[in-house]
């Protein structure tokens, strides 16, 4: 069975700064715990995504409603493991969760007009009144990261659109990185669901493995970490998880703000799922090895 969790916190930088908590963050299992999902998505902090925090929310939401849709034709490919196939369906979900946000952030943006104080920032900006279509997803700017797992197949999907870590663990604790880092990020410049070349700037990677969990979230965490210490950080998560997944994420969410101040400063949202061994399956595994003697 698979039991996930997630928190977010406010940056101590964005405390002091005053600026809102900017990143999102989601988790769910379906009704038997066979399959999960796991998302983030990191608002972006510059004065021209002046409402990024909606568009990180959007973001997650809408790709929760994307992978719903495409569910039922993915499970039938990857019961069939026609891996050519569930490329081309991981492809087209990210341009409908694109199309999706696109869609959701211009309805948002026509419900909800500027503000005095956001029409003076626009003037400060130089961006020009009416705001283009490009203009209004830029003031909702946002990373995205969405992993899923299913459990019955031993199949994992990850798909990512800027900065942040997906972290997967192995039956032995050993971490892999399914979403190789974007070349042309760095220095503070990341890919979002905000720009021109938004569609070509996704990566996605699945196989068929059996892992002991799957983890996605935002560079406020990563940042916050040594490299070769960030995977014993998760692992933890892991462990308490599977424990009590209630105290765990209990207890991460008090732990991020003292991470945050101790670490990057910035928001942090993390997302994970973890394969717990139900007790029917114990039972299998007892049994068989008492047979084997």
């Amino acid at each position: 069975m698979l039991v996930t969790l997630d928190a977010r916190c406010r940056g101590s930088e964005h405390i002091k700064t005053e600026k809102p908590l900017q990143d999102y963050s989601g988790s769910s299992t379906d009704k038997w715990k066979s399959y999960a999902y796991a998302l983030i998505a990191d608002g972006h902090g510059g004065e021209k995504y002046f409402r990024s925090a909606d568009g990180s929310r959007f973001a997650v939401l809408f790709a929760v409603e994307a992978m719903n849709k495409v569910l039922k034709d993915l499970l039938f490919y990857i019961k069939k493991k026609d891996t050519d196939v569930i490329d081309k369906t991981l492809d087209n979900l990210c341009s409908r969760i694109l199309i999706l946000w696109r869609e959701k952030v211009k309805a948002h943006y026509m419900e909800n007009p500027l503000t005095e104080k956001e029409i003076q920032t626009c003037e400060e900006l130089k961006l020009s009144l009416p705001l283009s279509d490009d203009d209004i997803y830029t003031l909702y700017g946002s990373t995205l990261l969405a992993s899923a797992y299913f459990d019955n197949f031993d199949f994992w999907f990850s798909l990512q659109i800027g900065d942040g870590k997906t972290i997967a663990i192995k039956q032995d604790d050993s971490v892999f990185y399914p979403i190789e880092e974007d070349k042309d990020m760095g220095f503070g410049v990341t890919a979002s669901l905000c720009g021109k070349s938004a569609k070509e700037r996704f990566h996605y990677n699945f196989g068929y493995e059996k892992l002991n969990g799957i983890a996605v979230m935002s560079d406020g965490m990563a940042d916050s970490f040594d490299s070769e210490k960030l995977p014993d950080f998760i692992l933890k998560i892991q462990k308490n998880a599977l424990e009590n997944v209630d105290v765990a994420k209990t207890e991460l969410q008090s732990f991020l703000p003292k991470l945050s101040e101790q670490g990057s400063g910035d928001d942090i949202s993390i997302a994970g799922i973890f394969h717990k061994e139900n007790e029917n399956s114990l039972l299998n595994k007892i049994f068989m090895k008492s047979e084997k003697h």
